[in-house]
């Protein structure tokens, strides 16, 4: 199966051709294009989700903001194909379930959301998607948020383990201590790694200016017992234009038998 993380840059009105209502579609035509099972989003407040879902209504999303009236972490599931079993939404900060909170200094309350579902035509395939938003200036809680996320995974593991996919906008670099803490400690494998090394050098935020210079700052990782098949970060431009400051990046995976 197909999942995408995908930062779509929040409605700012000066951003002007590049701002919200003129990408829509755009955001809707690459969703469509490559039709992923679970799309992990960024930057979305509760119009936005509305918007992009009246464009792909065979999607569902999960998720709550991360304080009132503010950006969404959510996560958009293709009904047919998959069961929603459980979800939660938990905050990166010294009390994760405190709405609102935050801790670090985080410039602003960060999330991660996680459902937990089953394939229909198979339901005793079962996994979670964890998808999230780093801070984007504090290191300290880029750091500390990475492992209030493995804790919860490791908490849900507890009750009952299943495959895990964690996805998101990290807004840190690969040789960062948030990046290398998934693949040394938590011992997860990082999308990247079945890339070339020349992709692997390629970035995923280019303020909609496009090229590849630079490095990635948004990632899927999976446990272990996944088979990582494809990886992709996806370039599309529509009408001169870019969907959003980000690229989106695909992973196609197979569950454990």
């Amino acid at each position: 199966m197909k999942i995408m993380t995908f930062n779509v840059r929040v409605n700012v009105p000066v951003d002007g051709e590049n701002a919200w209502p003129n990408r829509i579609g755009k955001v809707a035509q690459v969703i469509n294009q490559e039709n992923p099972i679970i799309i992990g989003m960024q930057e979305l407040n509760k119009k936005m989700i509305n918007d992009i879902k009246d464009e792909i209504p065979n999607y569902q999303w999960i998720g709550k903001p991360r304080r009132k009236d503010d950006e969404y972490s959510p996560i958009l599931f293709r009904t047919d194909r998959i069961e929603l079993l459980d979800t939660g939404t938990f905050w990166l900060s010294e009390t994760p379930f405190v709405e609102g909170s935050s801790s670090w200094d985080s410039a602003y309350p960060r999330i991660c959301t996680w459902g937990e579902f089953s394939l229909k035509e198979d339901p005793h395939h079962k996994f979670r998607i964890f998808n999230t938003h780093l801070d984007h200036e504090s290191e300290d809680a880029r750091t500390n948020g990475v492992r209030v996320i493995w804790e919860m995974i490791s908490q849900l593991n507890e009750k009952e383990e299943l495959p895990v996919m964690l996805m998101g906008d990290f807004n840190d670099y690969p040789n960062s201590d948030s990046i290398q803490f998934w693949e040394n400690e938590a011992q997860l494998i990082n999308a990247f790694s079945i890339m070339t090394t020349e992709e692997h050098l390629r970035n995923t935020f280019h303020d909609f200016k496009g090229g590849y210079e630079g490095e990635p700052i948004d990632y899927i990782f999976t446990s272990p017992n996944m088979k990582l098949v494809e990886a992709e970060i996806i370039t599309t431009k529509i009408n001169e234009l870019y969907p959003s400051d980000h690229y989106p990046l695909t992973l196609v995976v197979d569950l454990p038998n």
